[in-house]
């Protein structure tokens, strides 16, 4: 496990409580991804709290939607919250939050922009 990132996970009233911890990149997604998919048991959601992930690198991004598409559960079953939540949650997911990060004016390109972690390809 990255030093950088850990995994608290709790059930309660039928849902299972994730509390992703530090910098999500691609290993912590890919670790993500495997506990949830050794610990989901048909719980009514999986809600992820990205209120503690300091960073979240598009190549974590990319991959955990990848590897979520693999596993058994399905998208709807997901409500992630936190600031965070909109940059990490796939399509089809559900977001709890105030509302989407603000554009920041780019065209997209800048290095380590949400803007670019959730653009669109042509």
């Amino acid at each position: 496990m990255n030093s950088k990132f850990q995994i608290g996970i709790h059930k309660n009233n039928d849902h299972l409580h994730v509390l992703p911890r530090g910098d999500f990149d691609g290993n912590s997604a890919w670790e993500l991804v495997h506990k949830l998919n050794e610990t989901y048991r048909g719980e009514k959601e999986i809600i992820i709290d990205t209120s503690r992930l300091r960073k979240v690198c598009p190549f974590g991004r990319t991959t955990f939607e990848c590897q979520i598409d693999q596993s058994r559960i399905p998208r709807n079953r997901f409500l992630f919250t936190g600031e965070k939540g909109p940059i990490l949650a796939p399509e089809g997911c559900r977001i709890l939050s105030a509302g989407r990060p603000k554009s920041c004016g780019c065209d997209g390109n800048c290095a380590d922009c949400h803007c670019r972690q959730r653009r669109k390809p042509n």
